[in-house]
């Protein structure tokens, strides 16, 4: 059995009343999101320290054991964690050995984190910053979501929204993968904590969610967790149409 009490996680508070907005945890820092979303959540994170300073997390939710999340020193992309919590509470805490490691986190999904940009149903193209979201609201037929890259390197998109499937609605892909072609439809299984991965630099999911809301957000060339990324710097698109 884990042991209900720890000598650090959770001891120095940096705030109880976390909502998802961007916050920088110091060493041994604290942040509590006092109840998360009944459904999936994207949870981001990054080494802030300008030293070569490996960075590490720890996360618990209810009373569960911790979770370590390595942040790796002089990422210049966060790496994400997409799950459901279940409507319980979120801790983290910056467990980073030198003192001069902040980590910055942040929640993403409809209510939670950055304020997001509209994304059009009617098939315009819509440029996309690191760290940022959209939102649509999907039409009651068969629609297309298509993510572009544009240059060659890897771009990381997760995406929320439809009905849950095993309790989750959000997912993670990758364009220019090293993986390839792999998910739905190509008889190759993502790699861990990804929907789906392309060897290219465009992918489309086509869907029919009836009337609802969809959020995507861009983290650039960070991470799955446990997988890491390399860096890519041009902005790509996003587009949503119908059928």
């Amino acid at each position: 059995m884990p042991p209900t009490r720890f000598a650090i996680l959770g001891q120095s508070l940096t705030t109880d009343t976390w909502d998802g907005t961007r916050l920088t945890l110091a060493v041994r820092e604290s942040a509590t999101m006092p109840q998360t979303t009944d459904g999936s959540m994207i949870f981001a994170f990054q080494n802030a320290s300008r030293m070569n300073n490996a960075g590490k997390l720890a996360m618990t939710s209810g009373g569960s054991a911790p979770q370590f999340l390595v942040a790796p020193a002089l990422a210049l992309q966060p790496n994400i964690v997409i799950s459901n919590w279940l409507g319980n509470n979120l801790n983290l805490t910056n467990i980073s050995v030198n003192t001069n490691t902040p980590i910055w986190i942040q929640a993403y999904g409809p209510g939670l984190g950055p304020e997001p940009g509209s994304l059009p149903n009617t098939g315009a193209a819509v440029q996309i910053s690191v760290g940022l979201a959209l939102q649509a609201v999907t039409l009651p037929q068969y629609m297309q979501l298509t993510f572009n890259a544009n240059s060659n390197g890897l771009c990381l998109f997760a995406f929320i929204g439809g009905p849950p499937i095993g309790g989750n609605n959000a997912y993670a892909i990758a364009l220019n993968s090293m993986s390839g072609n792999t998910g739905p439809g190509t008889g190759t299984p993502a790699p861990p904590g990804y929907f789906a991965t392309a060897g290219g630099n465009s992918y489309s999911y086509e869907f029919n969610w009836g009337t609802s809301v969809l959020f995507v957000a861009y983290f650039g060339s960070g991470g799955v967790v446990p997988r890491g990324l390399a860096d890519v710097l041009a902005q790509p698109t996003v587009t949503l149409q119908p059928l």
